[in-house]
């Protein structure tokens, strides 16, 4: 899973990462260094949020104003490892299966179009042809690709 922090001070962000950390969950202040993240965290200074994308969200703060259709918690600060565990079991259900107002298609295949790049760029070691051999694309496509999704090759 990954996450994206949005909004945290020094504190919550020092916090928040270590438990994320601790318990395996990729993580990142930063939108564009993780592309389609599975949750994002807002800091307790976020009063109201908006995005584009279908995309639950746990905040720190014990209520606040969403524009939008997400699926939103509440989980002030400091984390228990049972509501924390039961919160992430939720937000993995929800990928598991279709929300009732239907599937955003377009955001399942963009997510696992990266994923099989990343997978791809890790199995050859970052060699960008070999990966698009084994992708059975073209080397200029998978590049395209990486460029679309913020995938640098020499993270691999």
């Amino acid at each position: 899973m990954k996450a994206w922090l949005c909004g945290l001070d020094d504190e919550e962000a020092a916090s928040v990462s270590s438990i994320l950390t601790f318990i395996g969950i990729e993580h990142s202040a930063s939108l564009t260094s993780i592309s389609l993240p599975d949750f994002v965290v807002l800091g307790k200074a976020i009063e109201s949020f908006e995005l584009d994308e279908m995309i639950p969200i746990i905040s720190l703060r014990s209520g606040m104003d969403i524009v939008g259709d997400f699926n939103v918690w509440f989980c002030p600060l400091p984390w228990r490892s049972q509501s924390l565990s039961s919160i992430l079991k939720e937000i993995k259900q929800l990928h598991t299966f279709p929300q009732a107002s239907g599937v955003n298609l377009n955001l399942h295949v963009r997510h696992l179009e990266a994923l099989l790049i990343r997978q791809a760029l890790v199995s050859t070691q970052g060699v960008v042809s070999k990966a698009a051999q084994n992708l059975q694309i073209q080397r200029t496509t998978l590049i395209e690709k990486m460029r679309r999704y913020n995938i640098d090759k020499s993270e691999f």
